[in-house]
């Protein structure tokens, strides 16, 4: 059973919200290397996401990494320990294709994207950036 999947028009819709963080949590479950160059705006690590996890209680996870796979994953471990939570499938790249911001874990705007390694590519008007060129 995989985890339900979410849209980047529903993850818009909810940021729309003034109040969203009081209902919904994005994780971005990519490594420290990838969410270092980019996140979706309102979006927390992982890392952050399970330091802070009673905080969330009762919250809706969306999960996202590069394409969807990773974030599958743990939308549905989320799920098994009785957590709502989705995938959003396409992830950051998805997120790139709609034209939609990023912003650095500063929460400045930026166009570049970690792509995770050279097979993936962004659309136009962002930067990609990948495991060889990050460093």
């Amino acid at each position: 059973m995989k985890a339900p999947i979410i849209t980047a028009e529903e993850i818009r819709t909810i940021q729309d919200v003034e109040d969203w963080r009081n209902r919904y949590v994005i994780v971005d479950v990519r490594g420290k290397a990838e969410s270092d160059v980019s996140v979706i705006p309102g979006a927390i690590t992982k890392a952050e996401f399970e330091e802070t996890i009673q905080q969330h209680q009762g919250k809706t996870v969306i999960a996202y990494c590069t394409v969807g796979f990773r974030s599958g994953i743990y939308a549905k471990k989320l799920g098994k320990k009785g957590w709502r939570s989705y995938n959003y499938k396409g992830s950051i790249l998805d997120w790139c294709k709609n034209q939609l911001p990023v912003v650095t874990t500063d929460g400045e705007e930026t166009n570049r994207v970690h792509t995770y390694n050279s097979w993936y590519s962004v659309g136009e008007g962002y930067v990609a950036v990948h495991k060889r060129s990050s460093s």
